[in-house]
């Protein structure tokens, strides 16, 4: 069973306004950055924003050694 989070959106997609509400997987929320915003007091949606903006910052995140010492 796959989550789904409730996020407003904040621009216009389709048919649909800004400040309708649309369901969005929980594993594809990084993907409405900028177009939609989560809906408050719900936990699941902050806990998902968290994991997918941890997932997203992966590159370059580790140092690199100095070569030869």
């Amino acid at each position: 069973m796959s989550d789904t989070v409730k996020m407003k959106l904040t621009f216009p997609r389709g048919k649909q306004m800004p400040g309708d509400t649309v369901d969005v997987p929980a594993d594809e929320v990084h993907r409405w950055k900028g177009y939609a915003e989560p809906v408050k007091n719900d936990q699941k949606t902050e806990d998902a924003a968290k994991a997918g903006a941890d997932k997203a910052q992966t590159t370059g995140s580790q140092p690199q050694k100095a070569a030869g010492k």
